[in-house]
C-alpha cells in the first residue's frame, strides 16, 4: 500500500496547484481553457486562506522511479497530458468533468470517491486495506499512487531542509470572514491516476472536521448546473440545494448567480457536532 499524507496549505503550493490545474484537466480542455481555469484560483487563496486549505501528498519516489522538477510544478515542461479529476472554483470543485468557471466542482473521476473508504490500522510494512489511518494519512494502492512518480508529475513546495512531495489533490477552503458559523470550499483537485479511491470524500471529511471544531456547522459550495459529477458528488456528501429560481433536472438553480448567463446551484451542508455561532 501507498501511503498519502495530509497537511496545511502554504502560499509557495500557489505554483504547483496552478500546474496541476493546467495538467489534469489537460485532458478534457483545451491548453487555453485549462490556463483560463487556472485564473479561477489566484495567489491570494494561499496567502490569506492557507490556514483552512488542505494538500495531500504522496511518498517520495523510490530511487530510479521518476523524476522530480526543482521547486516543484511539473518536471517535464509543456506536460499537458491526464484527464480531469479535480474540482474547481467558481463554486465547489467538487466533481465534475465540465467545471465552468466560477463555479465549484469537483472533476471528472470524482464521482468515483463516493463509496465510503475503509479505515486501516498496522504498520506501513504490513499489508493493509485502502481508507483513513488513525494518524490521519490515507492508504492507496500502490498501482494507482505509480503515477505520482512518473516522468512529468508534479511535486508540491519544498518546506525547508525537506523537498517537495508528489502532489496527489489539494482543496482550498475558507472560514468565511462575513458570516461567523459558515466555512466555504472553493476549488478541489484529485490527481488523475487516483481516482476512485475515496481521495475527493476524504478532502472534504477533513474539511468538514476542522470546520466543527472552528464551529462552523454550514458548509456552502457553488456548482454549475451543466456539472452534473459535481452535483452527483455534492448530494453523496449531504449537501443539499438552497433555494433557486428554477429547476434543471428536479435540482433548484439560481439564475445569473455569477452574473448574467452564469447560473449557479447553491449547496449547503449542515455538520453535526458544530455549535452554532450568533451573527
Amino acid at each position: 500500500m501507498a501511503r498519502l499524507t495530509f497537511r496545511q496549505a502554504r502560499e509557495e503550493d500557489h505554483a504547483p496547484i496552478v500546474a496541476a490545474i493546467r495538467t489534469w484537466w489537460g485532458g478534457t480542455r483545451t491548453p487555453d481553457e485549462a490556463r483560463e481555469l487556472s485564473l479561477l484560483l489566484p495567489r491570494l487563496f494561499l496567502q490569506h486562506f492557507a490556514a483552512t486549505s488542505l494538500i495531500l501528498e504522496g511518498a517520495d519516489a523510490p530511487a530510479g522511479a521518476g523524476s522530480r522538477a526543482a521547486g516543484g510544478g511539473p518536471a517535464g515542461p509543456g506536460h499537458e497530458s491526464g484527464g480531469a479529476a479535480g474540482a474547481a472554483p467558481g463554486g465547489v470543485g467538487a466533481v465534475g468533468a465540465a467545471v465552468d468557471g466560477g463555479a465549484t466542482g469537483v472533476a471528472a473521476g470524482v464521482a468515483g470517491n463516493l463509496p465510503p473508504a475503509r479505515s486501516g490500522g498496522g504498520h506501513p510494512g504490513g499489508a493493509r486495506p485502502a481508507g483513513p489511518a488513525a494518524d490521519g494519512a490515507l492508504w492507496v494502492d500502490e498501482s494507482a499512487a505509480a503515477g505520482l512518480h512518473a516522468a512529468g508529475g508534479l511535486r508540491t513546495a519544498d518546506a525547508g531542509d525537506r523537498p517537495g512531495r508528489p502532489l496527489a489533490g489539494f482543496l482550498i477552503g475558507f472560514h468565511s470572514p462575513d458570516r461567523p458559523g459558515t466555512a466555504y470550499i472553493h476549488f478541489v483537485g484529485v490527481h488523475p491516476g487516483l481516482r476512485q479511491h475515496g481521495i475527493a470524500r476524504a478532502l472534504y471529511g477533513r474539511f468538514f472536521a476542522r470546520a466543527t471544531s472552528a464551529r462552523r456547522p454550514e458548509v456552502r459550495a457553488i456548482v454549475s448546473p451543466a456539472n452534473k459529477p459535481s452535483i452527483a458528488f455534492h448530494h453523496a456528501m449531504g449537501f443539499v440545494p438552497d433555494g433557486g429560481d428554477y429547476e434543471s433536472d428536479g435540482v433548484p438553480v439560481h439564475r445569473d448567480y455569477d452574473g448574467p448567463g452564469h447560473d449557479r446551484i447553491s449547496f449547503r451542508r449542515l455538520l453535526s457536532g458544530a455549535p452554532a455561532v450568533a451573527g
